[in-house]
């Protein structure tokens, strides 16, 4: 595939851990960065590059893939999966942020959102139903229809209802989905914006909050959840986005994240880990009660969250 990149052609190639979805290789000792889109995850993999040329234009801390010797940002295989070749970014890539980056990471966020606030461009949807809780739901009876105690609380909880606010958003707010400069308590670039989408902005801040307090997601017991982290991605959040729009919302946002991705972990789980890499079966059943347990823990806080957001919300945005 590298022949279609004549910078990149021929240079050592290795691959790069880490990811649940893509392959991802580093090229020439880190000079580029090659990668396959999952086509059995991405269902329009041409339409996560058309989406991704889309929203170049609104932001500067994006990577923009190179375009190959014919002209396109990717190329194809013989078994018609989707390449491309990124520069590599210089930057700290972390699975878990140190206090004095939570909230430049919220930031970076936020300031996505003001970036692509008035684009009209229209996004293709990449992947079926993404985002879509009531369609998990379904997939989950019907994979599982024994009752255990997760299956149990997903059939219970009761999901909160976001009002239709079509904006664009990142769709995949994880801490690792930024790069953060060597020296300095600010975020150079965001990566992996393939989930681009439109939808609340709420959830990608409640996906902030669930990946900050997540970690590497694997374990429960990694799960670290405070008022004082919040309030540091709220306040982040609100100053990069200029404000933040609904905060009812975005307190119910993270227990909402959490819970759908849960769900998501235990589907693929029951249907033999067709979705999401793993390293040994067992490990997406980890994951679906790691993001479980967050869904609980983050429900029951949300009435404190929404004390948190309508403070961040009164204050100046300094």
């Amino acid at each position: 595939m590298l022949a279609h990149w004549p910078d990149a052609a021929g240079l050592e190639i290795r691959p790069l851990p880490g990811g649940h979805v893509n392959r991802t290789f580093s090229v020439g000792n880190d000079r580029f960065v090659l990668q396959c889109i999952n086509g059995h995850v991405f269902t329009n993999p041409e339409g996560v590059m058309r989406n991704l040329a889309k929203l170049l234009p609104h932001h500067a801390g994006i990577v923009a893939p190179i375009p190959t010797r014919a002209g396109p940002l990717w190329a194809t295989d013989e078994a018609g999966e989707l390449w491309r070749l990124f520069p590599f970014a210089e930057g700290r890539n972390l699975q878990e942020l140190p206090d004095a980056l939570v909230e430049p990471a919220a930031f970076a966020f936020g300031g996505f959102h003001a970036a692509v606030a008035g684009m009209d461009d229209v996004l293709e949807p990449v992947i079926d139903g993404f985002h879509d809780l009531p369609r998990y739901l379904d997939a989950l009876r019907e994979a599982a229809p024994e009752a255990s105690a997760d299956v149990d609380f997903v059939a219970t909880r009761e999901a909160y209802r976001f009002p239709d606010v079509p904006t664009v958003i990142h769709g995949d707010c994880k801490v690792n989905n930024l790069l953060f400069h060597p020296g300095e308590p600010r975020v150079t670039h965001l990566i992996d914006l393939d989930t681009a989408m439109r939808g609340h902005p709420a959830w990608d801040f409640g996906d902030l909050v669930r990946s900050v307090a997540s970690g590497a997601e694997e374990a429960a017991s990694a799960l670290h959840v405070s008022l004082e982290t919040f309030e540091r991605v709220a306040r982040g959040f609100a100053r990069g986005a200029g404000g933040i729009v609904d905060p009812k919302a975005f307190a119910a946002a993270p227990g909402h994240m959490s819970f759908m991705l849960g769900v998501r972990f235990l589907t693929d789980h029951c249907t033999g880990d067709r979705y999401f890499r793993v390293a040994h079966r067992g490990q997406n059943l980890e994951r679906a009660r790691s993001q479980l347990d967050a869904a609980r823990r983050f429900d029951a806080l949300e009435a404190a969250f929404e004390d948190v957001l309508q403070r961040v919300a009164a204050a100046p945005l300094v």
